[in-house]
């Protein structure tokens, strides 16, 4: 049945029978005259017929039309509708927040020092404080070549191996800097390079050296100007997986019309595998351009000192440094006013003894399903400053972990012990946490991590220190440095 409720079939045929009546109705007229009427009455039907299957013929044309248009405007309601929600899309989700990455961490801890250094007679309680740490980054990757990454912590803004804030001053608000501001440039594909051969990266930015403990540097030091590094296999060699070499251009003081201060150095860093037994070397060199720069930043008097030895106003005292190190002093006479009173002489800090060369070895061993599939690792650390004014020239740390932290039930125990002479590295930059932090320490170490919660990690360690060489005048208990962390990172 058609729309209409004709039967096409039947009135396709239509026009045959009219033909043919027409041809019997000629006949028949001439015959009977009844008959005659009676064809005339079916030709008069036929023509209605006629008529009827022309309207209908145009009526299912319109039909049709309408429908195209009706599909033609609901194809474009729906391209309409399609843009919009692209557009929308667009506004409310830019393109470059699905190449953004967030992270940080949290992390509140308790920490004690009892049997502290003290001078002869002197009396010393035990002190306890509580301590926060927070730390927010976000990185942007424009493309697998090119990326910026920038972090902000907690922490005094003139310490440079700390970002922990004491919980003190009568609920003062604490202290949130710039810790990270760095370019990342990995040149591949679009300069015909293999992927990951090469990176640049420029500003100020994490240490990249291989690292196994903080011996030479804390983990906290966030260096200053420009570090590259090339892995220089395509592919693993045997045993050889990787060998990268990191070059160092850290800047740490830019002094107006006299040579600024510089770090240069560089690493070599082969990774292999025996067996199942993974291992990894760092063999490096840091030599230190103007290290006095740092020593002169922890006079209260002055701070620079001019190619011919007069002292440049004081505008970079940094109390938050901490120094371990042989220093040398200069009595100075500031000029007596005209027609005024002599001022009186103060003793500045003109410099190290020491200067800093230095040559630093660090291996690791890692063993994996060692006990309930968690990983043994060895590892050992050897400093030595070949431009040292004593014979306090070296240090090392050796140390064992088993076990890893990473998803919720994990653990690790671990414990090493630490040597490190007074003028092995510059004391400001050294380890914080380990003893009053700096040089001239040696003693063992000791700890325990467990995963609590996924992103949720809680710690206690301890170091025994004592002092290598015993500064005149004071006793030399071993101290004992507690500390008990909960954080979470994300």
């Amino acid at each position: 049945m058609s729309p209409h409720g004709v039967r096409p079939r039947r009135i396709a045929i239509a026009p045959l029978a009219l033909a043919g009546l027409v041809w019997l109705g000629g006949s028949a007229r001439a015959a009977d005259p009844a008959a005659a009427r009676r064809i005339e009455a079916l030709e008069e039907q036929l023509r209605e017929a006629q008529v009827q299957l022309k309207d209908l013929k145009a009526a299912l044309d319109r039909q049709q039309a309408a429908n195209e248009a009706n599909a033609k405007r609901i194809e474009a309601t729906n391209q309409t509708v399609a843009e919009s929600a692209k557009k929308t899309k667009t506004v409310s989700l830019p393109d470059w927040l699905d190449r953004t990455t967030v992270f940080g961490d949290v992390r509140y801890r308790h920490e004690g020092f009892y049997h502290q250094p003290r001078a002869t007679g002197q009396v010393v309680t035990a002190r306890n404080r509580e301590r926060i740490r927070a730390r927010l980054g976000v990185r942007v990757a424009f493309s697998d070549e090119l990326s910026a990454t920038i972090r902000g912590a907690s922490g005094s803004v003139n310490d440079p191996i700390s970002t922990n804030e004491t919980l003190t001053g009568d609920f003062t608000r604490k202290s949130f800097n710039l810790d990270w501001a760095y370019l990342t440039f990995s040149p591949g594909k679009s300069f015909g390079l293999r992927p990951g051969v090469a990176t640049l990266t420029a500003g100020k930015f994490p240490n990249p050296i291989f690292r196994v403990d903080e011996l030479v540097f804390d983990e906290d030091l966030s260096a200053e100007g420009l570090s590259e590094t090339v892995q220089l296999l395509g592919r693993p060699i045997g045993p050889l997986d990787q060998v990268k070499v990191h070059a160092l251009q850290w800047t740490f003081a830019e002094i107006a019309n006299e040579q600024d201060g510089w770090m240069f150095g560089g690493q070599v860093n082969p990774s292999l595998h025996l067996g199942n037994v993974q291992l990894e070397a760092g063999l490096g060199q840091y030599w230190w351009l103007n290290p006095d720069l740092i020593a002169q930043a922890l006079s209260r008097n002055t701070t620079a000192f001019t190619s011919s030895g007069a002292p440049v106003a004081n505008s970079g005292f940094n109390s938050a440094l901490g120094n371990t190190n042989l220093l040398v002093t200069k009595t100075i006479q500031p000029p007596t006013p005209k027609g005024g009173k002599k001022p009186a002489s103060f003793t500045a800090i003109t410099g190290y003894r020491s200067g800093f060369d230095q040559s630093n070895v660090t291996l690791q061993a890692t063993i994996p399903n060692v006990v309930a599939a968690q990983p043994l690792r060895f590892w050992f650390d050897w400093v030595h400053n070949w431009l040292a004014a004593s014979d306090d020239a070296y240090g090392w740390q050796a140390g064992i972990r088993l076990g890893q932290t990473k998803a919720k039930g994990d653990w690790s125990v671990y414990g090493f012990y630490e040597h490190l002479g007074q003028e092995a590295t510059i004391s400001s930059f050294t380890w914080s946490d380990f003893g009053n932090g700096g040089t001239n320490q040696a003693g063992p170490g000791i700890g325990i991590d467990y995963q609590l919660l996924g992103p949720l990690t809680v710690s206690a360690k301890s170091s025994f220190t004592n002092s290598i060489d015993r500064p005149a005048g004071s006793r030399n208990p071993t101290m004992t440095r507690f500390a008990l962390d909960a954080m979470v990172r994300f």
